[in-house]
């Protein structure tokens, strides 16, 4: 351990000196930086292992179904040629029995890779394992025959797959057919019973009859035309017989021309089938334009009503209109008629000039004035006159007293 002096008041004193904590993170540091590294390593030998597994998986998948197919085709043999015709070829036995042991060598290989990356320890196949593994000759052969295999798989899964395919068409059109006569006869139900919208069990009845008698009548043509092509069948089947009594066998070049005519027939038929498609098309592109019509035709009623309603209140509304005129037009009149008699009457009034009217003013506020002067003179006679009648009376008073004494004994 390493210590270091520090002077403290001429004291020594010893100090034990740590490690420095960059020396200490470096360190740990680096040794993060091993464990990450080894778990990339790990990591990467563990995908290269799966991928190796994964490899020999598919090879042991691709081997063991060859073996199947084998021992399939070995065992079919056997049922049809019996057992001392129907032995399989040495070629056969070798492969197979190479095929077996290379699955298991293999799956030896693999193994032994496993433990040789997973432990890092090399060990060395013995002569036996090596003449085990097949050779790559011999995995390109059976990787061939297993893809011309998949490929027959492949095209008879097409097959059944467009065989599914125009059965599931047939259900469609079949299905289409069925919706468009079941339409039909909602239509019809609807037209010749509902039409009225009062329903008469007499016109059910009569319609359910006539429905029978069509279905009775369309079932009876159905079992007429199977009749025919049972014995179409039948003549056909009895022209077959007598061509094979008679040792007329048919030969490749006759299978071969009844290809190409059932070729042209199939072609045929796709043609019709395109033209029916076609006209499928048409017939619901027809029916659409004819549905958006009728909507539109129906609007255009309904709108048509609603003008000759609209039509009919404007055309009372104006009818109003012309009463209410025709009482302002007389209205009118008599006004006129008042109009002129004022201003005849205002016509007839004879206006002063303003000069006149202006002197006539002053002279009516001068005689105004002159009334109320006289007014107020008479009042003041007035009171005159009323104080000479007061002294009359004391006169005559004054009179009447002496003479009364003169009369007193």
């Amino acid at each position: 351990m390493k210590t270091a002096t520090i002077n403290v008041g001429n004291k020594d004193k010893l100090y034990k000196r740590y490690p420095e904590p960059d020396s200490v993170e470096e360190k740990v540091m680096t040794q993060d930086e091993e464990k990450k590294m080894k778990l990339l390593q790990l990591e990467e030998m563990l995908d290269n292992l799966r991928a190796d597994t994964n490899l020999l998986e598919e090879e042991n998948k691709i081997f063991s179904s060859y073996l199947k197919n084998v021992a399939n085709q070995q065992h079919t043999q056997l049922r049809v040629t019996g057992a001392e015709s129907g032995a399989p070829s040495s070629n056969d036995e070798d492969m197979v029995s190479e095929l077996s042991e290379g699955s298991g060598g293999t799956s030896t290989t693999a193994s032994m890779a496993t433990s040789k990356k997973s432990k890092g320890r090399g060990r060395r196949r013995s002569s036996s394992q090596k003449d085990i593994l097949l050779e790559i000759d011999r995995k390109v052969e059976i990787s061939t025959v297993e893809m011309d295999r998949l490929k027959l798989e492949k095209e008879e899964e097409i097959k059944v797959m467009e065989k599914n395919q125009e059965t599931v068409r047939a259900c469609m059109e079949e299905a289409e057919l069925r919706i468009q006569e079941t339409r039909r006869d909602m239509y019809e139900f609807r037209r010749d019973v509902v039409g009225d919208k009062k329903l008469d069990a007499e016109k059910i009845i009569r319609y359910l009859d006539e429905r029978v008698k069509l279905k009775e009548t369309h079932v009876s043509k159905l079992k007429l035309k199977s009749q025919a092509l049972k014995t179409q069948i039948g003549k056909y089947e009895h022209q077959l017989k007598q061509r094979e009594d008679m040792g007329e066998v048919l030969h490749a070049i006759d299978f071969d021309q009844l290809k190409i005519e059932n070729q042209q027939f199939l072609e045929r038929i796709e043609q019709k089938n395109k033209e029916l498609v076609k006209l499928k098309l048409t017939t619901g592109n027809t029916v659409q334009t004819m549905n958006a019509l009728t909507e539109k035709l129906n609007k255009f009623s309904s709108e048509q009503v609603w003008l000759k309603k609209e039509i009919k209140s404007r055309e009372e509304y104006l009818q109003k209109l012309k009463e209410d005129i025709r009482l302002v037009q007389n209205e009118k009149e008599g006004a006129e008629k008042k109009n002129t008699q004022l201003r005849l009457q205002h016509e007839a009034v004879k206006v002063p000039k303003v000069e006149d009217y202006i002197q006539q003013k002053a002279e009516m506020y001068e005689l105004e004035k002159a009334a109320a002067n006289w007014q107020r003179k008479v009042e003041i006679a007035e009171g005159q006159k009323k104080i000479v009648c007061q002294t009359i009376r004391s006169m005559r008073k004054s009179q009447m007293q002496p003479q009364k004494n003169s009369f007193l004994p």
